[in-house]
């Protein structure tokens, strides 16, 4: 496979030909694909959709509902009903708990587990039911190997636990979890909640092989635009919840009294959705077929990562969180070097047009679980070139110097 193969659909890049972006993690780039989809949508094609009555409108609508297939089709979701749109993924996991708080789903004196190494997204909404109604918050272990410590998933899993919710890849380690794991334990009381905000760019996703009862992700670090999460859940829970939020398209009627909330999956989803950047996530997964899908995606990965993992050699001072095969990672690595702070490497390495992220990558809990006070973070994507890597290391060696 070339290594510039996938660089040139990329405009970032034509328009800035010194820059070495290792920061996909964070967000990724747009290839011209969806950007000029997005253009061309402004200009023919957009309106406000539902109860539409002119061209116009219809046509926005389809984009919309096209968008949901799509995902459908991704995550091998039963139907689009199934499949919610919200503004990202920390919005999405915020609904999908208190909607479980406020559909009895959870209750004082229930738990909540969590893996340590869990982005702040997959935490912070947990303890703040915990606050309001006394939920308890419990974490599972990581054994050396920093795969999932099953037996103290075991020993914690008791008859208290009525949800779960796990990463399905760190976004520090970049360890990608056998969850496939959890749900052959899990009872039928028990809600099993993934999230796949790092999974979803770089593998093939499938909801019913996870056994999941809920999945999100962010539509930015797959290739779409900001301000869009997706939230799938399965529809026989959906039908038996309320939503936290209502009004809009959210209802069916409202009387001076009352009001009856709307069928799936509009009872979720409030107000004007974002009808253009729902267009931009159907473009970025009409990319990813356009070259060969996930396969060409997971090969190129694996050739980036053998890379990167040989050059981590030459620097007998460089530290990885995390070393592992070639089948059990995606291509984010993340360092620490002794006697430096990770921001004074993001700023060196800033200075020569080297793009990463530095500090605890909102994954505090893990960071103090390890006794590491911050590292700076390399990220790889399809339009990552061993040349990019190279001089990242490269780059590296003179800063130590």
């Amino acid at each position: 496979m070339s290594k510039n193969m996938f660089k040139s659909d990329f405009p970032i890049f034509e328009n800035n030909p010194w820059l070495v972006y290792l920061d996909t993690t964070a967000t990724a780039q747009k290839p011209k694909y969806v950007i000029e989809a997005l253009c061309d949508f402004y200009k023919k094609d957009y309106a406000n959709i539902h109860r539409w009555s002119y061209m116009l409108s219809e046509k926005s609508e389809e984009v919309y509902d096209n968008s949901k297939k799509k995902v459908k089709k991704f995550i091998n979701a039963s139907s689009i009903q199934e499949i919610i749109y919200t503004y990202n993924a920390n919005y999405a996991l915020n609904i999908l708990a208190c909607s479980l708080e406020c559909s009895g789903y959870l209750k004082s004196g229930d738990k909540v587990l969590l893996t340590i190494t869990e982005h702040h997204s997959n935490i912070v909404p947990w303890l703040n039911l915990k606050e309001k109604i006394g939920i308890e918050v419990e974490f599972i272990a990581i054994k050396d190997d920093f795969s999932l410590d099953m037996d103290d998933f075991e020993k914690k899993y008791d008859d208290k636990v009525k949800v779960i919710s796990f990463t399905q890849v760190s976004n520090v380690t970049g360890e990608i979890y056998d969850l496939e794991k959890i749900w052959k334990l899990k009872r039928e009381d028990t809600i099993f909640i993934v999230d796949a905000s790092q999974s979803i760019p770089h593998m093939q996703v499938d909801v019913k092989k996870l056994n999941a009862d809920f999945l999100f992700f962010t539509a930015h670090k797959v290739m779409a635009e900001t301000w869009l999460g997706v939230l799938w859940g399965k529809k026989e829970i959906l039908s038996n919840m309320k939503s936290v939020f209502s009004g809009g398209w959210a209802i069916n009627w409202v009387k001076e009294d009352s009001y009856r909330q709307a069928a799936l999956p509009s009872r979720f989803e409030p107000g004007t959705p974002h009808i253009s950047w729902a267009l931009t996530l159907l473009k970025a997964f009409e990319y990813i077929e356009s070259i060969w899908g996930y396969e060409a995606i997971e090969t190129y990965d694996r050739e980036l990562i053998k890379y990167t993992l040989e050059k981590i050699k030459e620097i007998p001072e460089l530290h990885l969180v995390w070393w592992t095969n070639l089948d059990s990672r995606i291509w984010v690595f993340s360092f620490y070097l002794d006697n430096f702070h990770s921001l004074d490497i993001a700023e060196k390495l800033a200075e020569a047009n080297i793009c990463v992220r530095s500090g605890q990558h909102c994954a505090e809990p893990l960071a103090l679980r390890l006794g590491i006070s911050s590292t700076f973070r390399m990220s790889l994507y399809i339009y990552n070139t061993f040349e990019d890597i190279d001089l990242f290391f490269e780059e590296l060696k003179k800063i130590i110097k």
